[in-house]
């Protein structure tokens, strides 16, 4: 081999030794480089560069023409999977979702995790709105089939909103505020579903936080917000055996507005809380009044959301309000809804053991409109179900919902518990429920709602001769006492 040749050797080897160090010394820039766009967890790419190719997409179709859609995806209830089965099936899950949502698009979609259990999505290239649509039903489809994680099976759904360019707006802040607006809307519709991102969403979303604001300063204030109580009735025995606190806003522009039109937002808050503690304390306080003003002693029962029962100082805070309003826990009641036993089992279930334990009876709120087993009425500490006012309405017309209340009254009988019919509104279906063994109702057909200085009287005036009933009413109801 000449000389020259060597040499030439020797260089293009020296050179391929400086290529490989400069290689090496860059490496950990390039992998600087790639966690700043990529979610290290799933593996696609993150916010940053989220909006680097939506930007990208959007120059592209102002040039080309075309739709840009952008869809915001949120899992529906995961906190609750992490919360009982812990962070690394959780982490899992999120894996496993992440590469379905890439297996279910095409490659010419972008997929992101912008953090949380949080995804988008961008289409690029459709033609009509309608195509969204199909895709969004596709990625659920996808998203709720089971998943098997170690020893697990998981179902789990997903909220979908969707916002395009143009009819939406042309800039990623636009597009992307308005597929997450609809996707909270997709919340509220009852989740597992997508929804359309609309103008007349974006002034509902805007009063909506307005109306946020609104009740974060009620309840700060104390001033705005009010409780009305609603007696519970044995109509055999013909007494006024408890009374339920119910939450009203007296609204400073909008008047009295129910709980139905400012508890959501409240449970999709953190004013949740603040809102229970302001409630438990006046319902503690106005019942340690009536009894102390010569009431006969009963129950007040007070609803207790299912955000409230993670917090492992529930029963402290229940306990610190008996105690402010120097009330007899015997005289307290509790009431969780089916969805809280059944999505915080195990901190519901030491909860309301702890409560059994100091005195505080227990109820079921709403009952068979959930999912709980016969297992959970098994091991917790409850004493009473409280029918669902929706079967109620219709026990008397339709053989369904009667065959549901039987059913609900039967299981009451063999786990010793008592039950309770609400929503109670006609003498019709009072008297289906008390054929069908249930003699303890509340509803308007009793009493509507009473503000506290009218309840000593409720209570001391109610007549056992059943009075409320009418005539005619009463004789019917009389014949199967």
């Amino acid at each position: 081999m000449s000389t020259l040749l060597i040499l030439a050797v020797l260089a293009i080897m020296a050179a391929i030794a400086v290529a490989i160090v400069a290689v090496v010394m860059k490496r950990p820039d390039s992998r600087l480089g790639y966690f700043a766009h990529y979610d290290q967890l799933t593996g696609l790419i993150n916010r940053s560069l989220f909006q680097d190719r939506l930007s990208s997409a959007l120059i592209r179709a102002r040039r080309d023409g075309g739709l840009v859609t952008v869809m915001f995806l949120d899992i529906d209830g995961f906190k609750v999977v992490n919360d009982r089965f812990g962070h690394a099936i959780g982490d899992e899950l999120l894996r496993q979702i992440a590469a379905r949502l890439v297996g279910c698009l095409r490659e010419t979609d972008t997929v992101a995790r912008l953090g949380g259990d949080e995804f988008t999505v961008i289409l690029e290239g459709g033609k009509r709105v309608e195509d969204a649509g199909h895709v969004a039903t596709k990625i659920l489809k996808t998203v709720g089939t089971p998943y098997r994680i170690g020893d697990r099976e998981l179902i789990i759904t997903a909220s979908i909103g969707i916002a395009m360019y143009p009819l939406d707006g042309d800039s990623y802040e636009e597009l992307l505020k308005g597929a997450d607006t609809a996707m909270y809307q997709s919340k509220a519709a009852g989740r597992n579903t997508y929804q359309f991102f609309t103008r007349s969403l974006r002034d509902r979303t805007s009063e909506r936080t307005t109306l946020m604001e609104d009740l974060r300063y009620a309840i700060e204030s104390g001033t705005q917000l009010r409780l009305e109580y609603q007696p519970i009735v044995d109509v055999a025995l013909g007494t006024v055996i408890g009374i339920e606190a119910l939450v009203r806003w007296d609204h400073p522009t909008q008047g009295l507005l129910m709980p139905g039109a400012f508890i959501p937002l409240a449970e999709e808050s953190d004013l949740i809380v603040p809102m229970s503690k302001w409630l438990l304390d006046e319902a503690c306080n106005d019942m340690h009044q009536w009894i102390a003003a010569g009431m006969r002693p009963m129950r007040v029962a007070v609803n207790a959301s299912e955000r409230l029962f993670r917090d492992a100082n529930l029963v402290e805070s229940i306990a610190g309000a008996l105690a402010a309003a120097d009330l007899d826990p015997r005289h307290l009641e509790i009431e969780v809804t089916e969805r809280t036993i059944t999505y915080e089992a195990e901190r519901t279930e030491r909860a309301l053991a702890r409560l059994s334990g100091i005195g505080v009876k227990v109820s079921i709120d709403d009952f068979g409109t959930g999912y709980s087993s016969l297992g959970h009425l098994q091991r917790l500490s409850i004493h009473a179900l409280k029918i669902d006012h929706s079967f109620v309405r219709e026990v008397h017309s339709r053989e369904e919902s009667r065959a549901i209340v039987e059913a609900i009254v039967s299981i009451a009988r063999s786990f010793d518990l008592d039950v309770i019919a609400e929503g109670v509104e006609t003498p019709e279906e009072l008297a289906t429920i008390r054929m069908l063994g249930c003699t303890r109702v509340q509803g308007y057909l009793v009493a509507h709602p009473l503000r506290p200085e009218r309840v000593m009287e409720f209570v001391d005036s109610y007549d056992q001769t059943l009075a409320f009933l009418g005539t005619d009413a009463r004789r019917t109801t009389n014949e199967q006492i």
